[in-house]
């Protein structure tokens, strides 16, 4: 079947097609007359992911923080704690015959409060889409309580996220405020032990302390290492001078024997007198007087030059064991001085740990004063970072069901049947209404087409100049 087939079937069987179509409009009207209505009343809260109240952020959200927040506010409206506030605030818990149906519906068992919030829970819907504004939607019969829902859900919401932002700070600063008093006390009892042990030690400044008893060990250490310098030179040249003599060698090569005066001046008088002790032997006897003198002379002389150069000899290891001991008091000093030192030191490192207990103890109350004050601020404010931007109105129109799509939804749907209809009676019940059906149907050529019968009189055939002529089944044999 064509399409021009089918607008013949159409036309043939419009009766039918507007009988269905007429049931199904009549039935889409009569729904949409017995469905109960339902009103849909819509508050809009604005959020402000940024938290401007506190005194310690930034201000700036990051957009993964700022999704799980908004997440956080629509499960908080939807939470329980946010209906039974509902219940509480609108008082429906005391409306007539609604503690007849709780008792009914559940037999006493939990709480009217959570009953009720449970059933207003079913009706609402939260929707934030892709902006900072929060959708709360309640679905009611009744037009007036859809809307005081609505509002009585954002009231509630507000009033939680307030009470939920504010009693943690009020808790906490709470705590802190119990464990300043320990730590006013932790402070004293440090100071006192700081300052016991700074009484004790008779501590003024450990610093200044440290740099003297560090300049007078490196004075000692220069005197001992000068010192030390001064005992090896003197030990060497006594020894020097101990081997000449030890090996009968003549010490008066010796720098401290040469530079002595009064080793210079006897040399001096020895030398005269052996000059004389030679003139005098030449001329005179062996036993003269004089003679005898001058020999005595030179023997004294050089008795007493030997006596001094022992003397030399004997203080320049004086010197040297003078030396020896001048560096041993040295070192002994140095050992004494390092020692105090480390005293000084040990001292110092148990000044500071009790300073910085003190310091520790100081540094553990002003942060918990920083934040027993922050928190108590935080619990005074009464202002949040969400804002009812509209409330809902009673609605004047109901939401459901919506006459004008199910009575364009009727239209398209009862043409789209009623013309099935058509073609499933045209497929059972076929009949010819075409030249081409009965050509088809035949399987011959048409001869001719007559028009219709008018029993009224006149010619049977049309004249030969009618439009409504017959038609040649043959060509013109021109």
């Amino acid at each position: 079947m064509d399409f021009q087939q089918y607008l013949l079937a159409l036309q043939a069987r419009r009766k039918v097609f507007l009988l269905v179509f007429a049931a199904i409009l009549v039935t889409a009207v009569t729904v949409v007359l017995i469905l109960p209505k339902r009103y849909d009343a819509t508050a809009t809260v604005l959020l402000d992911a940024r938290d401007e109240q506190s005194s310690t952020g930034s201000g700036r959200v990051s957009p993964r923080e700022r999704a799980g927040w908004v997440y956080t506010q629509v499960d908080l409206i939807q939470s329980g704690k946010v209906a039974a506030r509902v219940v509480r605030d609108l008082k429906l818990a005391q409306q007539p015959g609604v503690r007849e149906q709780f008792e009914s519906d559940t037999g006493g068992v939990g709480t009217i409060e959570d009953w009720i919030g449970a059933n207003l829970l079913e009706k609402l819907k939260v929707d934030t889409g892709a902006s900072n504004i929060l959708i709360i939607k309640y679905s009611s019969n009744d037009p007036q309580k859809a809307a005081a829902v609505a509002n009585g859900f954002a009231k509630a919401y507000l009033d939680t996220a307030l009470e939920l932002r504010t009693e943690p700070s009020r808790e906490a600063a709470d705590w802190f405020e119990e464990q300043l008093k320990g730590l006013r006390t932790s402070i004293t009892q440090t100071q006192t032990r700081l300052t016991g042990f700074q009484k004790d030690k008779g501590i003024i400044g450990v610093d200044e302390r440290m740099d003297i008893e560090y300049t007078r060990l490196t004075e000692i250490s220069t005197q001992l290492q000068s010192q030390k310098n001064a005992t090896i030179d003197a030990q060497t040249k006594y020894k020097q001078a101990s081997d000449l003599v030890a090996s009968g060698v003549s010490a008066d090569a010796f720098p401290e024997v040469l530079n002595n005066g009064y080793i210079t001046s006897v040399k001096a008088a020895l030398q005269a007198a052996e000059g004389r002790l030679e003139e005098q032997s030449q001329t005179l006897g062996a036993n003269h007087p004089q003679l005898q003198r001058t020999q005595q002379e030179v023997q004294g002389l050089k008795e007493r030059l030997a006596s001094e150069t022992k003397k030399v000899i004997a203080g320049l290891g004086s010197a040297a064991e003078q030396s020896r001991k001048r560096e041993a008091e040295l070192k002994a000093a140095y050992d004494a001085q390092q020692d105090r030192i480390m005293k000084v030191k040990d001292t110092r490192v148990e000044l500071a740990v009790l300073t910085r207990d003190v310091d520790n103890a100081q540094k553990a109350y002003d942060a918990a004063l920083g934040r027993f004050t922050q928190m108590k601020l935080e619990s005074k404010v009464r202002q949040t970072n969400l804002a009812m931007l509209t409330p809902a109105v009673e609605p004047a129109k109901p939401a459901q069901p919506k006459v004008g799509m199910v009575i364009a939804l009727a239209l398209i749907l009862g043409v789209l049947l009623a013309a099935g209809v058509v073609y499933l009676l045209e497929l059972i019940d076929r009949r010819v209404r075409s030249r081409s059906d009965l050509e088809t149907r035949l399987a011959l050529p048409t001869l001719g087409k007559l028009s219709r019968w008018q029993p009224s009189g006149g010619r049977l055939l049309p004249a030969p100049n009618f439009s409504m002529r017959a038609a040649r089944a043959l060509p013109h044999p021109w």
